[in-house]
Formats: C-alpha cells, sequence, structure tokens
C-alpha cells in the first residue's frame, strides 16, 4: 500500500461551496533563489539587486508564478487535500511583493460542477500591508474514494 492511503483528501461528495482555507508566509530570498534554479526563470528583478534598485520597483520583487505556486499547498494538503489534480489554473499580479514580505492568502470553493465533478476555487493573496499582490482561479479535481484491492490483484506476485 502506498504511504498516503489513509491521508487523501476530501471527495468532492465532501466538498461545498465557500469551503476555505488560508496560507501565511513569509518569501525569502532563499525561496526565490530556488523558485530561479528549478524554473530557468532568470529575470533580473528577482536576483539582481542592482539591476531591480535602478527599475520602477526599486528592490527585488517576488515572481508571479511562484507566488501562484503558493496556493498549490493548500490544494493539495487541505482543499480539497491530498490526491487533488489542477486542471487549469489562471491568474493576475496586481502587485509584485518584494523579498521579505509576508503573504496571506485566502481560498473558497467557489463553484461545484457536478458533470466533471470538479470545482472551482477563487484565491487572493495580499502582504503584511493588505495590498492585494494576486488573485486567481484553479479548477480542480478532488480525490476519489480508493477503489478496493481485489484478490486478483496479487496474481502476478
Amino acid at each position: 500500500m502506498g504511504f498516503f492511503r489513509d491521508a487523501l483528501g476530501r471527495t468532492y461528495d465532501e466538498l461545498r461551496v465557500g469551503d476555505r482555507a488560508t496560507l501565511s508566509r513569509p518569501v525569502t530570498r532563499h525561496d526565490v533563489l530556488q523558485y530561479m534554479g528549478l524554473s530557468g526563470d532568470l529575470n533580473p528583478l528577482y536576483a539582481d539587486s542592482a539591476y531591480a534598485g535602478r527599475t520602477k520597483y526599486e528592490r527585488l520583487i517576488v515572481p508571479a508564478n511562484m507566488l501562484a505556486g503558493f496556493v498549490m499547498g493548500p490544494v493539495a494538503n487541505v482543499l480539497p487535500g491530498l490526491g487533488s489534480l489542477t486542471h487549469a489554473h489562471t491568474y493576475r499580479l496586481h502587485h509584485p511583493p518584494q523579498v521579505g514580505d509576508q503573504i496571506t492568502g485566502e481560498m473558497a470553493i467557489a463553484e461545484m460542477w457536478p458533470d466533471s465533478r470538479r470545482v472551482i476555487i477563487r484565491y487572493r493573496l495580499q502582504d503584511q500591508e493588505g495590498r492585494e499582490v494576486l488573485t486567481g482561479e484553479m479548477e480542480v479535481e478532488p480525490p476519489e474514494k480508493l477503489r478496493p484491492i481485489l484478490h486478483h490483484a496479487y496474481e502476478n506476485f
């Protein structure tokens, strides 16, 4: 049996419009460097203080794609939880936060689609000053109840 067999998230039938989750975390320079290494996005606005200081942002900013990734933690762990699959994700950057900012967010199920058994989750992220930094929407397939293991599944062993 797999590691997550007893810890799967809520199924479609266990969810309701209005169900919520939150997140809160600081954005560190280390976070941004990890993002840059994994994504290959080497924009100097994220890591070159001399460059960023000469732009309208004046300091290092946080990549929008990285911020959008922050919401995947609550989706994977809370709403709906482990076993979920994100089919679509759109977002808009309103105000780029800077390295060192504290990001908080709220997300909620806004719609439920019975035909596909998927949910629409909308979210809003803000910085420590309450400025809206990112808003978005995800189409998520919640985990399904696992089928029982049948005795014939072991015939090849």
